[in-house]
């Protein structure tokens, strides 16, 4: 069997939608990567797995990488499971995805939820095209450039933020998206205290500027359509 590396995907949030192939392939791991200890520990707790893991997360260094990629040649199956959703979207597992194709490995992702996708099709917005940006600048100017550039496109626009950035990821829409292009903003996806919130960057900002924090996603509606929705 030539090695293998296997992208697992983990739920959102609700344990409800953990895909059930995510037991069987993490059970047949012959190594097993998380991204955070406790979040692994838990998932494989939850399983029923008795198995050491590893971690690779931002903090691994491209020597750390290099080596994990090594050792995963020596042997038949390596298994990344992400802390939610499918590795590989703006997780550690993007770093070791190249390389792992670049030493000869055979690469596999077990489709799964994905926070991107789930807010895009939750917004009612044009889903085709669309542009996946991951995380903008944390710096406000340059953020507020990129933003700039992106909405060029005419594309509706998914991309994720952290908890303690979303309200100045508000702020900074509210000053550069257009009046007629419409946001949507999803908090806590998939979790029981999960909301939704859709309307012009000022609109949602108002809505959301006393609530406490939660794990965003953020879709900016498509360019020039019909308010037929």
């Amino acid at each position: 069997m030539k090695p293998t590396l296997i992208l697992v995907s983990n739920s959102l949030g609700d344990d409800r939608d953990l895909p059930p192939r995510t037991k069987e392939l993490l059970e047949s791991a012959d190594l097993i990567l998380g991204e955070e200890h406790r979040t692994t520990s838990t998932l494989l707790k939850r399983l029923g797995i008795q198995k050491p893991f590893e971690i690779l997360n931002e903090h691994s260094d491209p020597k750390e990488i290099q080596d994990l990629v090594l050792r995963m040649l020596q042997i038949p199956l390596t298994c990344i499971v992400s802390d939610s959703g499918s590795p590989g979207l703006e997780d550690p597992a993007r770093k070791l995805v190249p390389l792992a194709w670049e030493y000869g490995l055979n690469v596999i992702a077990a489709p799964g939820p994905t926070a991107a996708i789930a807010a895009l099709t939750a917004s009612g917005f044009q889903s085709s095209p669309f542009t996946f940006v991951g995380f903008f600048s944390k710096d406000q100017k340059e953020r507020e450039r990129e933003i700039k550039s992106y909405l060029a496109l005419g594309h509706t626009i998914v991309f994720y933020e952290t908890p303690y950035r979303t309200k100045h990821m508000l702020e900074s829409l509210s000053k550069v998206v257009p009046k007629d292009r419409r946001i949507f903003l999803n908090l806590d996806i998939s979790l029981t205290y999960e909301k939704s919130f859709r309307g012009s960057a000022k609109e949602v900002f108002e809505s959301v500027k006393n609530h406490p924090k939660a794990m965003p996603v953020f879709v900016i509606e498509e360019k020039n359509q019909k308010r037929d929705r």
